[in-house]
């Protein structure tokens, strides 16, 4: 028998994929950035002996934003390092605890995170980078961004494993990583 989704679940993943696929062609962007403004930049000091002066700053600001947005897209995709071979041993319900505590500890992180990229993004606003004068608070922003991205997808991830039960079926629930592309 085919599983039926509820419709808010199908949207809701239906509109996070969407989401996810912006996210996806803005990494491609900020690499395309980054390369051609360095590229650019040492064909003119090579053979012209000058440059463009902002090519560094904006090939700086696209390297920390493809960091930090990659970090959001392999959060997503469970590739973050984890090691499961300990908690693959243990019964289903210390799987259970154990993902539900862990889930906690990263949020817990995210949120000094998200606290510390508030503060850092605030202050920036009134610093500004040397040549193209650009609020430093576009750099703090990464970290924010992906903070509060990170924070929602870890507390999704945390109401579905408390409101999944402690069986063996579910014990994909309860990974926050995986171990092979198989598992994907």
């Amino acid at each position: 028998m085919a599983e039926h989704k509820h419709p808010v679940t199908s949207t809701a993943k239906k509109l996070a994929d969407f989401i996810f696929s912006i996210l996806t062609a803005f990494l491609a962007l900020c690499v395309l950035i980054m390369l051609s403004m360095v590229f650019i930049n040492v064909v003119m000091r090579y053979a012209f002996n000058s440059g463009i002066d902002i090519s560094t700053e904006v090939a700086r600001l696209s390297f920390v934003w493809l960091t930090f947005a990659g970090a959001v897209l392999a959060f997503r995709g469970r590739e973050h390092l984890a090691i499961n071979m300990v908690v693959n041993r243990l019964p289903i319900r210390a799987q259970k605890a154990t993902h539900i505590v862990r889930q906690l500890l990263i949020l817990w992180v995210l949120w000094l995170a998200i606290k510390g990229g508030w503060e850092q993004t605030i202050i920036g606003m009134s610093t500004v980078t040397p040549v193209s004068g650009m609020p430093i608070a576009v750099f703090s922003g990464a970290v924010l961004f992906s903070s509060a991205a990170m924070a929602l997808m870890a507390a999704l991830d945390l109401f579905a494993a408390l409101l999944t039960p402690a069986v063996p079926e579910n014990s994909q629930v309860f990974r926050t990583s995986v171990d092979s592309i198989e598992e994907i």
